[in-house]
């Protein structure tokens, strides 16, 4: 007769058991699928000046030629229209005794420059070649250019002739989203001087935030792009600005442009700042879906989506260019509601395809996985995520990125997805501005 009360397995046996399935799991996870993504190493040090250097290297670039160097400022000011046209002198014919644009003095040196700016972060950088036959002349180039650039008359008049009456999209959705401004003509066409343009060039010096080199160096090339980042940044200073200082809460609108045919709509929505490598996943999730979703309409043509994800006040913005039939497609009361998706209902996130269909979600996923295994190689694409995406002061380092996007990547859930963007979209901010024609 069998006894109930004695145990299945002896003490041995059974820890036995328990390691095995503590193996078990543990082989599991090594064979799980794992993106092909490279860990970039990282370097630091101080210009003589005092401005943080940081090196971004990896492995994957030993035998690649290719070097990106960036000078990142915070230079808070609202007028857009200033910033843009102070680096759009600088990229023209601003060396001195030159009426070449730099870009023109650079290319027989394998290199080009370029900028970037938004209301809070400001960025000058090169793309040049570590080989010491280009490398030299370049840093001795792009050193005179940038301790003392001629802003030349005749170039800033045409400048202002040609753009004054057409201002970005971009500057008429943040008067809108930040700075409490409506698109009249009078706001979005600010008046800028040569002068101003003079003295903000040099406001830049003094609101230095973190020069980044990305890409690989030899001990030779390494000094040698220190001596000239020294040079360059003699006079900066570190940035004493804060961006708390363009504090504006906009409320949901909508701004009508002319009559006739709705011909695009400009939308944008205020974005809580990113704090973690898988919020920025789920914004780039996010936004692939709100793009193909928009563009599976009958009546758009295209869309077009772009993230500004500065430290204090971030935001998305995105253009939608209709058919000619919009009119008739939207007004008539038989159409398939369930063809329409308007732009506005994809910032509330109970109505985004990809957070209540798992499958949509996980397509999404693997294609941003495909699509980073290629970008990760580039360094240009680290020099963005170092000046765009991430920030020296803010909860994001660019360090800290490097080190952990891969794991991010792959513990990736729709549950991260889902709560990041609760918390990151503010669908109280949302504007739109309809142009017809």
């Amino acid at each position: 007769m069998s006894d109930d009360s004695k145990p299945l397995f002896s003490r041995p046996v059974l820890a036995a058991v328990m390691l095995f399935c503590t193996l078990a799991i543990w082989l599991l996870n090594l064979t799980a699928p794992s993106s092909k993504l490279p860990t970039p190493q990282i370097e630091k040090w101080t210009t003589t000046s005092g401005i943080p250097v940081i090196w971004i290297k990896q492995t994957e670039w030993q035998d690649s030629n290719k070097l990106e160097l960036r000078f990142s400022f915070r230079s808070v000011t609202t007028n857009i229209t200033l910033i843009q046209t102070t680096l759009a002198m600088l990229m023209s014919d601003s060396l001195p005794l030159s009426t070449a644009s730099i870009n023109q003095r650079l290319a027989p040196l394998a290199a080009s420059a370029n900028s970037y700016y938004d209301h809070e972060n400001q960025t000058i950088g090169l793309t040049l070649s570590n080989e010491p036959k280009y490398l030299v002349p370049t840093l001795s180039l792009a050193t005179n250019w940038l301790r003392q650039p001629d802003f030349k008359p005749r170039t800033f008049d045409a400048w202002q002739t040609q753009h004054q009456a057409n201002p970005p999209v971009q500057h008429e959705l943040e008067n809108v989203l930040f700075f409490d401004k409506t698109n009249d003509q009078n706001n979005t066409t600010t008046t800028v001087s040569l002068k101003q343009v003079s003295d903000y060039y040099q406001s830049l010096k003094s609101s230095a935030a973190t020069i980044f080199i990305v890409g690989e160096m030899s001990p030779e090339t390494k000094q040698t792009v220190k001596n000239a980042i020294n040079a360059i940044s003699q006079d900066y200073q570190l940035s004493n600005a804060s961006a708390e200082a363009i504090h504006y809460e906009s409320i949901s609108s909508t701004i009508q442009q002319n009559e006739g045919e709705l011909w695009q709509t400009r939308s944008a929505i205020a974005l809580v700042p990113v704090s973690s490598i898988k919020e920025w996943i789920s914004l780039q999730i996010w936004g692939a879906d709100l793009v193909s979703t928009l563009n599976q309409q009958q009546h758009i043509d295209f869309v077009q989506l772009a993230f500004t994800l500065s430290p204090q006040r971030p935001w998305a913005w995105w253009n939608i260019q209709y058919a000619n039939s919009i009119s008739e497609t939207v007004s008539q009361p038989s159409y398939d509601a369930n063809r329409f998706i308007s732009a506005k209902s994809l910032v509330f996130v109970e109505q985004v395809p990809s957070v209540n269909d798992k499958k949509a979600f996980d397509t999404l996923l693997d294609n941003f996985k495909q699509q980073l295994e290629q970008q990760t190689l580039s360094p240009t694409w680290w020099s963005y995520i170092a000046t765009q995406v991430t920030h020296e002061d803010g909860a994001l380092t660019v360090e800290q990125f490097a080190e952990g996007y891969k794991d991010a990547i792959d513990s990736f859930t729709i549950e991260d997805y889902q709560t990041a963007l609760q918390h990151l979209l503010k669908p109280s901010s949302y504007q739109e501005i309809q142009v017809y024609q």
